[in-house]
């Protein structure tokens, strides 16, 4: 992780998503291609077992897939409940957030179109929504951004990379 910050700065190094059967997830990306960067491992405590694996997306970005189907606990294996409790939750409004609805990944300019078909191939993933630097400007800045989702449409990722403008674009800078 040191070393993705000092290359990238703040930024997300995984994306881990849950999934339903696992090895033939991880079967078809590898036969279609994929990096295996840690193949399918398990992970158990008291209140069960999980299995996961790592694949390697675009750039130093991963994607961790979890299989919890046999897992009760909190989170995963090895988290518990704090010992201490805190009562500052109590005083604040509830957030409601109950899921994450999409996750950016930001591209290099010319980029968009192979990520996408990346997910395409290795995860199976189809095209939901896409947007050109004629419908996403300012006077400024462009860009370019094609989302792809699972099967379910229950995870969103939009693909975006700068388009020509004047001066640099968010996902430049």
């Amino acid at each position: 992780m040191g070393n993705h910050l000092v290359k990238h700065g703040d930024g997300v190094k995984d994306i881990a998503f849950t999934v339903e059967d696992l090895d033939a997830i991880v079967a078809v990306a590898k036969q279609r291609g994929a990096t295996i960067v840690k193949h399918i491992l398990e992970a158990k405590d008291d209140c069960g077992r999980v299995r996961y694996a790592v694949i390697q997306t675009y750039g130093d970005t991963t994607h961790t897939l979890i299989e919890r189907a046999n897992y009760s606990g909190l989170f995963l294996p090895g988290y518990h409940t704090p010992l201490s409790k805190t009562h500052i939750f109590e005083k604040l409004p509830p957030v409601g957030f109950d899921f994450i609805d999409h996750c950016v990944g930001n591209q290099p300019e010319d980029a968009v179109e192979s990520v996408t078909q990346w997910y395409e191939k290795s995860l199976s993933f189809h095209r939901f929504w896409s947007v050109d630097d004629t419908q996403v400007h300012t006077q400024y800045s462009a860009l370019r951004s094609i989302v792809v989702t699972n099967y379910e449409e229950t995870i969103k990722m939009p693909i975006i990379e700068p388009a020509q403008g004047l001066k640099k674009s968010p996902i430049q800078e």
